[in-house]
């Protein structure tokens, strides 16, 4: 399976300047789930050892790169980024109830909106949090932890309101999926940032991390993730004062004028075609700067106010260079997008051995 898709991965910039921007698209967001599950289906050898391992809020990691949410929302794929050598994994982001996402038809079937950009190794996704919902994810990670009985390998648990609920019942909701995940989760993630949903408020962001905190009761680390660093100073001092363990910087991207003329041309037709039909956030390295100069700032601020918070750094990571810069300013390193670039390039028991080496 994987020496088709290598194939196939060769292929993809070309395919994206010559295919209709509709049928690449349609192609691609056909094939997602398929591709998902038979990469939870591989058997693959354990990497045996760590490799430049680190400790994070008590928490030991054989390495200091994991994949970030949205890659496995359900747990299915732990086997498979345990045996490849993550660091750690995020599982989710998961809902309180099952929910389809985002959907459009293609070829007749309801699939959820995504496109490589392959000429600027980056991609365009609107999936709008497709979930079996929290019930699944934690039987899923319970019957990981059983059977593998992993080593300095932390699970972490992406969570965010249902995009279909409001109010009281949509807060609920996230602390039903902390509490259900609390006996399972190393340690927990609070998406407070993805672009791909209606009706998300930000409005009431430290009522909702102040009600998750009152519910986890320092049981495991509790991480908020952004999708950008408006209001820095405040924000980060608030977390602080809140004992929030830390901060993931950065999620998508959709200033879509800012990032177009920085995209290899060979993507434009896909990129006008997707953003004019879809919308969707950005990912990989189109936001590589985006992501570090935040990460930057937040480690600045975190420094000069003395604050009790630790970083992770997402969005653009894809090479043994940007761990290394990252690790100049954040703790640890999540990625996606680029992660199935190196797992086409790169033998499988080497990709995290050679991105994370000192």
């Amino acid at each position: 399976m994987i020496g088709l898709a290598k194939i196939e991965h060769k292929l993809r910039p070309s395919l994206a300047k010559l295919l209709p921007p509709s049928l690449f698209m349609k192609v691609y967001s056909s094939g997602r789930n398929k591709f998902i599950k038979d990469l939870a289906a591989l058997q693959l050898d354990p990497v045996k050892g760590d490799f430049n391992p680190t400790e994070l809020c008590g928490l030991k990691f054989r390495n200091d790169l994991g994949n970030a949410a949205g890659l496995d929302k359900d747990g299915s794929l732990l086997d498979f980024n345990y045996n490849l050598g993550a660091g750690f994994a995020v599982v989710g982001t998961v809902l309180d109830k099952p929910h389809t996402g985002n959907l459009f038809n293609a070829f007749g079937k309801e699939r959820n909106p995504w496109a490589p950009l392959p000429n600027s190794h980056s991609a365009l996704n609107s999936l709008g949090l497709p979930s079996l919902g929290v019930d699944v994810a934690v039987d899923n990670i319970k019957a990981f932890q059983d059977r593998v009985q992993p080593q300095d390998f932390p699970i972490g648990v992406s969570i965010m309101g249902h995009p279909a609920q409001e109010g009281e019942v949509k807060l609920q909701g996230v602390l039903d999926c902390v509490k259900k995940s609390l006996p399972v989760a190393d340690f927990i993630e609070i998406n407070e940032s993805c672009p791909n949903v209606k009706g998300h408020d930000s409005s009431a962001m430290y009522e909702r991390i102040s009600a998750v905190m009152d519910v986890a009761t320092d049981q495991v680390p509790i991480f908020i993730k952004l999708g950008s660093l408006d209001h820095a100073e405040e924000v980060l001092a608030k977390f602080a004062e809140m004992k929030v363990a830390g901060v993931v910087l950065l999620n998508t991207q959709r200033d879509y004028d800012f990032y177009r003329p920085k995209l290899d041309k060979g993507d434009h037709k896909v990129f006008d075609f997707y953003t004019k039909e879809f919308s969707g956030g950005l990912s990989g390295t189109i936001i590589r700067q985006t992501a570090l100069d935040a990460v930057k700032e937040a480690k600045a601020i975190i420094e000069q106010q003395k604050l009790d918070l630790k970083l992770i750094h997402v969005g653009g990571i894809g090479n043994n260079q940007d761990v290394c810069e990252s690790r100049k300013y954040a703790e640890l390193r999540e990625w996606y997008s680029l992660f199935m670039e190196r797992l086409f390039e790169l033998p499988a028991d080497q990709i995290y051995k050679h991105l994370t080496k000192a």
